[in-house]
C-alpha cells in the first residue's frame, strides 16, 4: 500500500474520530445544560422523524434525530400539535344505571289477614339505604326477593349504608291479595334521570361532566345500565334560590344507544352501540381555556341542540382534576328568557371555545341560575 492511500486513510480514520468525540460531547451537553436535541437539530438543520397527529388521541409525539440521517444523536418530545378530532353531543340522554343492591325508597304496610302490618316496622331503616342481601345471598333486582323469603317464617336481610353492612332478623308478613310473602320495603333496583351527552369518540361516549349521586349523596357504583335517547318536553325556569330543571322523558324498553361502564367525580362514561352523527369538533388542552366568548351547545325543548352565548368568567389553573375548572355566565337572551340560564339536566353540555371542545357544563350556582361551572375536557376521562 502506497504511502499516499496510508494517509489518506489515517486522515479519514481521524474525522471519524473527531465526529463521534464530538457527538459523545454534544450528549453530555445536553444531559448538564438542558439544551433540547430539537432545538439542536433546527439550528443545524438536522431533521426528525415527523409525527402523524391527524385524528390522533395522543398528547405527546416523540421525534427521532439521526446525524447524516444515520447516525442517532436523541430524541424530542412535541406536545403543541396534538389533535383529536371528535363528535360534539349537546342532545339530552335517558340513563338507567343498574346497581349493586337495591335502593330502599320507604317502609309499607303489607295488607294481611289480620290486617295492615310493617314487618321492619322496628328495624332503623331510612330512604336511602341499600337492601344488599337476604340470608346472605347477594340481591341484584327484585324478581330474586320472593323465591328467598317464600316459605320462610323469618329471614336476615343485610342493609347496606355509607357506614357499613347492618342485619336485621324479620318475620316477612303475607300479602292477603297475592298470597306472597313481603318485606314491607319499597325497592328500586337502579337510578333513572336525564343528562346531556357531551362527546363521542365513534367508540366510546362521555356525558354529564360530573358524578351521580344516589339519595345520599354518595357516589353510585355504576355495576351496569345503559343510556337511550330522550326528549325534553318542557322545562321549570330557573330563578334565585332555586334551581330549574329539564323536563325529559325516554323508554327503557326502546333500543340502547350505549352501555355503560363507568360513573366517577367527571362523568359517565360507556360503550356506544352505534356510531353517532354530529359535527366534527378539535379536543381543546386546557391551556387553551381562557376568559372570554364561548358558547355551549345544549337542548333544551324537541329541536336539534342549539348553541348558546356564554362568557368565561374564570379559569381555574388546575394541575390535576377537578370539577369546578371554570366559572361561566350565560349570555345568551334565547337562553336568560326560557329557561333563566342553567338547569338540571344541562349536564355535560359541551363547551366550545375559538372552535375547539374544552369543556362541559357541570353546576348551575342556585344563588343566580345565569352563571355555573364547568370542567375542562381533559379531566373527563374514565
Amino acid at each position: 500500500m502506497s504511502t499516499q492511500i496510508k494517509k489518506n486513510l489515517f486522515i479519514f480514520a481521524l474525522i471519524l474520530t473527531l465526529i463521534f468525540s464530538s457527538m459523545t460531547l454534544f450528549t453530555l451537553a445536553v444531559v448538564d445544560y438542558n439544551v433540547t436535541i430539537q432545538a439542536f437539530a433546527e439550528q443545524n438543520g438536522i431533521t426528525g422523524a415527523s409525527c402523524n397527529y391527524e385524528n390522533s388521541a395522543v398528547s405527546v409525539c416523540a421525534s427521532d434525530y439521526k446525524l447524516f440521517g444515520i447516525i442517532p444523536i436523541g430524541q424530542s418530545e412535541s406536545k403543541e400539535k396534538s389533535q383529536k378530532y371528535v363528535t360534539l353531543g349537546g342532545y339530552p340522554l335517558g340513563i338507567d344505571i343498574k346497581t349493586q343492591g337495591l335502593y330502599i325508597t320507604s317502609k309499607v304496610n303489607v295488607v294481611t289477614k289480620e290486617g295492615a302490618v310493617c314487618p321492619v316496622e322496628e328495624c332503623d331503616i331510612k330512604a336511602g339505604d341499600i337492601l344488599y342481601a337476604i340470608n346472605g345471598v347477594n340481591i341484584d333486582d327484585v324478581s330474586d326477593i320472593n323465591s328467598l323469603i317464600d316459605a320462610k317464617e323469618t329471614v336476615e336481610i343485610s342493609v347496606k349504608r355509607s357506614d357499613g353492612i347492618k342485619n336485621y332478623t324479620i318475620s316477612p308478613a303475607t300479602d292477603v291479595l297475592s298470597g306472597q310473602k313481603k318485606l314491607g320495603l319499597l325497592l328500586q333496583d337502579g337510578i333513572e334521570g336525564i343528562g346531556t351527552m357531551t362527546y363521542t369518540d365513534g367508540i366510546n361516549f362521555f356525558a354529564l361532566g360530573h358524578t351521580i349521586k344516589d339519595m345520599n349523596g354518595d357516589n353510585v357504583k355504576a355495576q351496569s345500565g345503559n343510556i337511550f335517547n330522550a326528549d325534553i318536553v318542557g322545562y321549570e325556569k330557573g330563578q334565585k334560590g332555586k334551581a330549574g330543571e329539564l323536563n325529559g322523558s325516554f323508554s327503557t324498553m326502546s333500543e340502547p344507544i350505549g352501555s355503560i361502564t363507568a360513573n366517577n367525580e367527571y362523568g359517565l362514561y360507556g360503550k356506544l352501540a352505534k356510531q353517532a352523527g354530529g359535527e366534527k369538533i378539535l379536543i381543546g388542552n386546557k391551556s387553551e381555556v381562557k376568559p372570554g366568548s364561548a358558547y355551549i351547545y345544549t337542548t333544551i325543548d324537541k329541536n336539534a341542540p342549539q348553541k348558546y352565548e356564554i362568557q368565561i368568567i374564570k379559569v381555574n389553573r388546575q394541575n390535576a382534576p377537578d370539577e369546578k375548572s371554570m366559572v361561566l355566565r350565560i349570555t345568551d337572551k334565547r337562553l336568560l328568557d326560557t329557561t333563566g340560564g342553567i338547569v338540571q339536566g344541562m349536564s355535560g353540555s359541551p363547551i366550545v371555545q375559538d372552535g375547539k371542545l374544552i369543556g362541559a357544563v357541570t353546576h348551575v350556582f342556585v344563588s343566580d341560575p345565569t352563571k355555573g361551572y364547568g370542567v375542562f375536557i381533559e379531566w373527563m376521562q374514565p
